[in-house]
This record gives C-alpha cells, sequence and structure tokens, in this order.
C-alpha cells in the first residue's frame, strides 16, 4: 500500500506537470494535503490532529502551501517527548493548532527553493530553518530541535509535502530564558541582570546577541584589570559593552553580512570575516564558535570573546573620583567628597584604596544619626573626618588585606576587616559592621571597594567603652577604686583583657572576700587591674600563642590556640569575645579574673 501511494503520488504530479505544460485547464484529480494525509498510513495521526484542531477547511483551500508533515512514528516520539497521551494531545486544541500551524509555510516551496539557513516563517508564527548537512536536509526547530526531512515534493493540488520524521515545535524561551539554561552563559546571565537588560532582551524583538561564554568573561575580567563584581556595579559600562553584542533584528549564519559593518544597539559596528570571526571596534578579534540557537525572540550566536566598543572609558582611564562619579549607586559619596573639598586630594596619584559607602548606605547613616544629608554635607569637621576614615594611603586589593588586623586609614584610628563565608566584613571604631560588595575596582589612582555602610571612627575609649556595656560594671567599679580611669583613658594604645561581672563574683567567692572588701584594698586591685592590660594594640590575630605576654603590672600570661588564658598561678580563664574596638586599644572579653604571682 505504501508503495502504491508513493507510486501515485509520483503519477500525479507527472500528470500536474504535463497538463501545465500542455496549458490544460485546472487539476481535478491531485490530492489536497488533507486527502493526502488521509491516503498514507504514515500519517495517520497528522490527519487525525488536522481534523482534530479543525485546520481541515484551511488545507483543503486553494494555497498554496508547503507543509513538513511528521510521520506517525514522529508524533509517537513527540508523545513520549511531551509525556501525554494522543487523546490528551488531540484534545488540547490549543497546542494542536500552535504546533500544526508551525509546520505550515505560506506558498509552494519545493526542495531545490528551501532557503538553505534562513528563517523560514510558518503560518503560526515564529520560525525554523533548514540547513543542508550532508546530503540530508534537516530542519531546526524554535526549541532548537532537529528533525531531518525524509520525503520531498509530494506535490498536492494546493501545495508542497516534505515528510520530516520529528515533530517540530516552537520556541518556548527568550533569548533571557535560553541565556539562562545554558551553563556556559550564567556570567553573561549575570551581566545582563545587573545592567538590568533582562526585560528588554526578553522583549519581543527580535535581536541578535552575540553571547560570551563564561570563559570569555573571565578573559575581559583581566584584560580589563577589574573583577567581575566591580564591572557589573559600574552599569554604564557594563552596558556598554553588552549592547555592543546585540543586533536590532534576526540574522541567522546565513545572513551574516561578511565584510561588511554589523551595527550594534550600543551604536557602534563590527565587522564579521568568511571564516566567522569577528572584529571590534578596538581591532580585537573574537570567534563565532556555535551559531544559530533560535528563541522566541531571536537567535544566539556563541561567541569566545567579550567584544569591545571603541570609546568605552575603563576604570583604568579614571581617577578615584571619575569613577565613583561615573557610578550613580555612589553620588551622595561624591557630593559628600566635593563638600569636603577631597576632590583634589582623591584625584591626586596616590596611590590610594577607597571603601566606598553607596547611597543606600548613606541613608542608613542619616536615620542613624537622625540628620539630614544636607546638615551632614554642611558639618565639615565631622564630613571629612568619616569619609578620610574610609581611606588608606596605599593601594590594598582584595587578596592583599590583612585580615583580622588592624587597619589604619587617613583619618587615624583603626578599623579591621573579617572574613566571614564568602564575604569580607569590615569593623567599625564603633564595633559596626559593614559588608564589602564589590572589590578590586583598580583605576588610575587606586582602588575602589564598596560598603553597604558608612563607617564611623572610634568616639570612646577603653574606659567609657567599659562603661556603655553593663557586663564590665564591676571592672568599671574596680578601675575607678583603683583610680586608673585616666590611664585606661589615655592614648595609648592599650589592651584590655576584661573579666565580666560573673568573673569577679567568682573572683570574691574564691577570695572569700566581700567586693567591697576588694575594692577597698588599693594594692591588690591595681596588682589584678594591671595585670590584665597588655600596652599596645594585640587584636585577635595578633595575639603571640603559647609565648609569655607582658602586662603593665609586670608578670606574664600566655593565651593558646583555643584562646584560653594560663595566669601565674596556673589558672585558666577563657577569652569569650574578641576585638572590642575603642578610640585607644581593643578589649578581649575574658570569663575569669586573671591574678599574678602571689
Amino acid at each position: 500500500m505504501r508503495l502504491f501511494n508513493w507510486f501515485k503520488g509520483l503519477f500525479m504530479a507527472s500528470l500536474l506537470s504535463g497538463l501545465a505544460a500542455c496549458g490544460g485547464g485546472s487539476d481535478n484529480t491531485t490530492p489536497n494535503f488533507v486527502d493526502l494525509a488521509r491516503g498514507d498510513a504514515r500519517f495517520s495521526i497528522l490527519a487525525e490532529a488536522i481534523e482534530a484542531g479543525d485546520l481541515t477547511g484551511t488545507l483543503t483551500g486553494p494555497g498554496p502551501y508547503t507543509v513538513f508533515a511528521p510521520t506517525d512514528a514522529a508524533f509517537a516520539a513527540l508523545l513520549t517527548e511531551l509525556n501525554i497521551t494522543k487523546a490528551q494531545l488531540l484534545a488540547d486544541k490549543t497546542l494542536l493548532r500552535t504546533v500544526l500551524q508551525y509546520h505550515v509555510v505560506a506558498g509552494a516551496v519545493p526542495k531545490a527553493a528551501v532557503p538553505l539557513g534562513k528563517a523560514i516563517t510558518p503560518v503560526g508564527g515564529g520560525f525554523f530553518k533548514v540547513d543542508l548537512q550532508g546530503s540530508a536536509l534537516v530542519v531546526t526547530d524554535g526549541r532548537n530541535r532537529t528533525a531531518t526531512i525524509t520525503q520531498t515534493d509530494v506535490m498536492a493540488s494546493n501545495g508542497v509535502l516534505h515528510a520530516i520524521d520529528k515533530v517540530l515545535l516552537p520556541a518556548n524561551l527568550n533569548i533571557v530564558q535560553t541565556a539562562q539554561a545554558v551553563p556556559a552563559f550564567s556570567t553573561l546571565v549575570e551581566a545582563v541582570v545587573a545592567a538590568n537588560l533582562q526585560g528588554t532582551l526578553s522583549g519581543t524583538g527580535p535581536f541578535t546577541v552575540f553571547a560570551p561564554t563564561n570563559a570569555a568573561f573571565s578573559a575581559a575580567l583581566t584584560e580589563l584589570g577589574v573583577s567581575k563584581a566591580a564591572l557589573f556595579a559600574d552599569t554604564a559600562l557594563l552596558t556598554k559593552i553588552l549592547t555592543y553584542h546585540v543586533v536590532p533584528g534576526r540574522v541567522l549564519k546565513a545572513d551574516v553580512p561578511v565584510g561588511s559593518a554589523v551595527t550594534t544597539v550600543e551604536g557602534q559596528s563590527f565587522t564579521v570575516d568568511a571564516s566567522l570571526a569577528i572584529t571590534d571596534r578596538l581591532g580585537r578579534k573574537a570567534a563565532i564558535t556555535g551559531t544559530d540557537v533560535l528563541t522566541s525572540n531571536g537567535v544566539v550566536h556563541t561567541i569566545d570573546k567579550v567584544i569591545l566598543p571603541s570609546d568605552i572609558t575603563l576604570p583604568s582611564q579614571r581617577t578615584l573620583v571619575q569613577q565613583l562619579q561615573a557610578m550613580p549607586q555612589f553620588s551622595i559619596l561624591v557630593e559628600a567628597v566635593v563638600a569636603a573639598n577631597l576632590q583634589d586630594a582623591l584625584s591626586g596619584a596616590g596611590p590610594l584604596t577607597v571603601f566606598a559607602p553607596t547611597n543606600t548606605a548613606f541613608a542608613a547613616l542619616l536615620t542613624e544619626l537622625g540628620v539630614t544629608k544636607d546638615q551632614l554635607l554642611a558639618n565639615k569637621p565631622l564630613l571629612t573626618a568619616v569619609l578620610q576614615y574610609h581611606v588608606l594611603g596605599n593601594q590594598v586589593l582584595s587578596t592583599q588585606v590583612p585580615v583580622g588586623k588592624a587597619i589604619t586609614p587617613l583619618a587615624g584610628g583603626i578599623f579591621k576587616i573579617d572574613t566571614s563565608g564568602s564575604s569580607l566584613v569590615v569593623t567599625d571604631g564603633r564595633n559596626r559592621r559593614a559588608t564589602i560588595g564589590f572589590t578590586d575596582l583598580r583605576v588610575k589612582n587606586g582602588v575602589i571597594h564598596s560598603l553597604d555602610k558608612v563607617l564611623l571612627p572610634a568616639n570612646q575609649n577603653i574606659v567609657q567603652t567599659a562603661q556603655s556595656l553593663p557586663q564590665f560594671s564591676i571592672l568599671v567599679e574596680a578601675v575607678v577604686a583603683a583610680g586608673l580611669q585616666d590611664a585606661l583613658a589615655a592614648p595609648g594604645p592599650l589592651t584590655v583583657f576584661a573579666p565580666t561581672n560573673d568573673a569577679f563574683a567568682a573572683l570574691l567567692t574564691e577570695l572569700g572576700v566581700s567586693k567591697a572588701d576588694l575594692l577597698a584594698n588599693k594594692t591588690l586591685l591595681t596588682q589584678v587591674l594591671t595585670y590584665h592590660v597588655v600596652p599596645g594594640l594585640v587584636l585577635k590575630a595578633d595575639v603571640p600563642l603559647n609565648t609569655p605576654i607582658t602586662t603593665l603590672q609586670g608578670d606574664s600570661f600566655s593565651i593558646n590556640a583555643s584562646l584560653a588564658i594560663t595566669d601565674q598561678r596556673a589558672r585558666r580563664a577563657n577569652i569569650t569575645t574578641t576585638d572590642v574596638l575603642t578610640s585607644n586599644g581593643v578589649i578581649h572579653v575574658i570569663d575569669k579574673v586573671i591574678l599574678p604571682r602571689p
């Protein structure tokens, strides 16, 4: 039967050709598409689908059309792929009509006239393409699935039919969604989101995107001398680079104008040569390594290098001030720099390191201080002190940060930086914490790291800090009773191992004395308290482990790796909290009063 239908088709085609050559009248014997499907056992499900989708009238009409006709085996594979039954497919009229109309092209397109490699638009919208692979014609549908044309040029009274071995499906992902589905484009997707271009690239289009891989972005970051976070934070630069990779309209590989300027959404152009190598406006070359990834709103080509327009200003060409001016998220910081008259200092030769608070960070500071922006900008002494507290007199990249150690900014005082998971966290002089956002934005005269909180220098010395913490109320009484408050409020720096109230209560029991008795014994009290004070600034990261640490009292103690202190009487105390910063040193909290030798 199959062989009979094949010869019947050939006979009808020959007869039609002969009648046309003789100038005969209209053909009443060649079957239309519906009759062809009904008369060929290979297309029985297609015939059912045409009827269920209410497309019989269309496909028996005058046309002409070109139908890419899936076989029953193709439909069976589709049912497995979609995990539905034939009955469910035929009952879903919306899906069915969408899929069937995606197989119908207006006009008769015989094999010889198929526009290889070019977009073919079916009557249902969207597009697909047909390529010659060896001797086979292969269709790529909107979901980048491929089907082989197994038979061509079966003539119908209202067009031409080509048999295919897979049901075609229209695109269901736009450019952004397609990139999100490909792990090699994860950095590109992050960049698109950072530049807030996802809405545009998810729009109607069509667009053509030349998409750099993760490796391409990694190489570009090295070339540009910026971290990924820093580049993504510079949205103006990022947008310029990304839009240079987007061409308006749909340009498949077959349509690329070799040797001619290709104008991008950014406004500048690049060229593509016959080997599919792009030359950008800086004379750099990128290879197109993958072509024609179809989407619902355009096409994606893969490239192995980020291409660049000619008029970009890289961070390495800007001063610190110029770079901050180019980034809207730092507009308040720029206003503050100008108000404090620090723009010249931050535009000098450097190198400098700036920890740059964002506008959001400044907004939070205004709320914290209970002032307006105008009031803050008008307070030049405060503003200058705060801003200079964010600047280091040398260049410190993220890999060079002395983690856990004291960092001295231009304003004086200290802050420190610790790691917290994958983040770097700054503790300022008031023991407030700020997280570093992007790092290592290298500019002509230094480097910028962003902050989510404005840092503030210390405003309390050791005594004032202890007075502000209820757990140290007995320690404060003891310091006053011993007449040591002035010594502990002096410039220092000093390091105090501060016993809590509970630690003092335990000592009183251990010594069998009352608090009043202890506070009245000034000689003993002074000996004990000065044994808790070490000259100099010793943060946790600087503690010399298992080495005698000499105190103001004269005796020493040692600290082991678990931060347990052993005093001169072989008693042990645990350091429970470290690195409480003050204006004249640092406090470590301990759970037991330590004692010098008797």
